[in-house]
């Protein structure tokens, strides 16, 4: 413990990048803990990044007539989750990379030490340290579970599109398309009557027996009221002449 309070720098970056190689782990855990509590109330929630992934499949949905894959899409939609300057992915490697470090700035005050011709009872500690760090950071990837929570988080929005808003969607859709259908039949009806003449309702082939008839039955009783009034004129000429002889 003397050599570690020798040479500070190292000691002091080695435990800098366990902090932090553990800070990340812990900070993405919190996260995906936060949006698979969201996912429950999916259809409400003010999630800015699950608000992102409902109106996307909403778009989607409507361009393609569907989304043929659900999980590649949640696949792809997770991918492009970020916290801060950094996604799921990223963050987790950065843990990783910074516990590395953190090994690697023991391993360089090891050779220091060795190099500085320290025995092998002051060089243990950096060994110590670096196993210590390397426990720390395993145990609580374990503890944290990020993959595990990244599988839950994607069979609950898989679940939540595939189950519920796509139906919805379906049902949406089917009824302004019957509502559509209705609207253009209902304009193409009144079209049809617009061009129809006003007062008619049979057509005019229909129409023109009609009129022709009644214009025949017309003439011919015309001529026999005509008929009829010269015939009792001539009857009634031969009367009076009958009278007056």
């Amino acid at each position: 413990m003397a050599l570690l309070l020798e040479n500070k720098g190292f000691a002091a970056m080695t435990i800098i990048l366990l902090a932090l190689s553990i800070l990340c782990r812990f900070v993405t855990g919190i996260f995906l803990n936060s949006l698979i509590r969201e996912t429950e109330n999916m259809s409400v929630t003010k999630n800015r990044f699950l608000k992102q992934c409902r109106e996307k499949f909403r778009s989607c949905y409507r361009m393609n007539d569907g989304v043929p894959n659900i999980p590649v899409f949640v696949d792809r939609f997770m991918g492009k989750i970020q916290i801060g300057r950094f996604s799921l992915d990223g963050l987790s490697h950065l843990s990783g990379q910074l516990t590395l470090l953190a090994v690697f700035a023991a391993g360089l005050g090891a050779c220091a030490a060795i190099m500085e011709g320290k025995a092998a009872g002051e060089i243990l500690p950096y060994y110590l340290l670096s196993f210590l760090g390397l426990y720390l950071y395993f145990s609580i990837s374990g503890l944290v579970d990020l993959e595990g929570k990244k599988a839950l988080l994607k069979t609950s929005l898989t679940d939540f599109l595939e189950n519920h808003m796509a139906p919805r969607l379906a049902v949406l859709e089917e009824s302004e398309r019957l509502a559509q259908g209705g609207e253009e039949e209902a304009a193409a009806a009144f079209a049809f009557a617009g061009k129809q003449p006003a007062g008619k309702g049979v057509s005019g082939a229909e129409a023109g027996p009609a009129q022709e008839s009644s214009g025949k039955s017309a003439a011919q009783r015309r001529m026999e009221e005509q008929v009829f009034s010269k015939t009792q004129e001539k009857e009634l000429e031969e009367l009076l002449k009958e009278f007056f002889a």
